[in-house]
């Protein structure tokens, strides 16, 4: 006999449905940085010339009030951790236009720089374990 496999479509998002089936929500590729006490001149070309010295951005903005003022702060977001906590590492408390840049890495596991845990239980009676992804 035979058998007619249906072909699925490409899916690119596995990595993250992975995730999210791990029990790991809100997952975002790259790494999200909050950028506080700017001066109120500073300005999305300056975010994005200062930070992408460091790594390849996916987005930054500097936010505005509803009358077009600056509110003294901006999101970076890179699409490598690593360029995150070297930018974090290298910018945090530098003085940009006479004020001290305050950086913080904005998500819920801003604490593990490389990987997510996750802990799995073995079968018949085998210990836990934690696997790393």
């Amino acid at each position: 006999s035979s058998h007619k496999t249906r072909s699925l479509p490409w899916q690119h998002d596995l990595f993250e449905d992975s995730l999210r089936a791990a029990g790991i929500s809100g997952v975002e590729v790259g790494t999200k940085l909050y950028v506080s006490n700017l001066d109120h001149g500073v300005t999305n070309e300056d975010i994005r010339e200062l930070f992408s010295e460091i790594g390849e951005l996916k987005r930054y903005s500097v936010h505005y009030d509803k009358n077009g003022r600056s509110s003294g702060s901006a999101e970076v977001v890179y699409l490598r951790r690593s360029d995150a906590f070297a930018a974090l590492k290298r910018y945090n408390n530098v003085l940009l236009d006479g004020k001290p840049m305050i950086i913080e890495i904005v998500g819920a596991n801003a604490e593990v720089p490389v990987s997510a845990r996750i802990n799995v239980t073995g079968t018949k009676g085998r210990k836990k374990r934690t696997v790393v992804m």
